[in-house]
């Protein structure tokens, strides 16, 4: 497909995104992505305006025709927790899509679409904790691929044992430092095999 097409049909679409046909379809239902009929009656979509919908939504589009880095999901309900790590991961060594979530919820949609290599994940938030997205991205053949990587203020032995018997990869304690971090993030984006689960040591209050 031509990447300066400027009209998409929604199986192009769909296929720009990575995600389903009904999705697209879904999308526009919503009116969170705009499309239009033609004479004859098929859905087609701008692209321009599917460019804007995917970086309000941090949708990597299949034909940007750039090198991309592994992709990384931050999911954390605190704000400047999540600031703190994009900061971070700017700084890694290797070249990183870092893309965040800040619920569960919004969670469990960017890990289909964007089948990240890595997910960073809290443990306590609200509606959606990380134990049930952990155990989500492990349920789904497109995205139980991923590495996933527990920060968490509350490391109890109960919690570790109950994350990891859910697939996390490991479980580290907030706050976390950036050489820990790095290490971390480079063991995991490794080829696939044991990783020691690790424990840091946690502050009290963190969430």
């Amino acid at each position: 497909m031509a990447a300066d097409k400027s009209v998409l049909t929604t199986f192009e679409a769909a296929k720009l995104c990575n995600v389903s046909y009904n999705t697209i379809k879904n999308w526009i239902k919503r009116g969170m992505l705009q499309a239009y009929r033609t004479a004859g009656g098929h859905l087609r979509i701008k692209r321009e305006e599917l460019e804007r919908f995917a970086r309000e939504h941090s949708i990597p589009l299949a034909d940007r025709g750039r090198a991309v880095g592994r992709r990384v999901l931050i999911v954390d309900d605190e704000e400047p927790i999540r600031e703190v790590l994009v900061e971070l991961l700017s700084q890694y060594p290797e070249r990183l899509e870092v893309y965040t979530a800040a619920d569960g919820f919004e969670a469990g949609s960017l890990v289909e679409s964007l089948r990240p290599d890595l997910i960073i994940l809290d443990l306590v938030m609200p509606g959606l904790d990380g134990f049930k997205v952990c155990q989500r991205v492990r349920s789904s053949e497109r995205t139980q691929h991923a590495r996933i990587l527990v920060l968490t203020g509350f490391p109890s032995e109960q919690n570790i044992q109950r994350v990891s018997s859910m697939g996390a990869d490991s479980c580290l304690a907030k706050p976390i430092d950036r050489k820990i971090l790095f290490d971390s993030v480079a063991t995991l984006l490794k080829p696939k095999g044991k990783v020691r689960k690790q424990v840091r040591p946690s502050v009290k209050g963190s969430s």
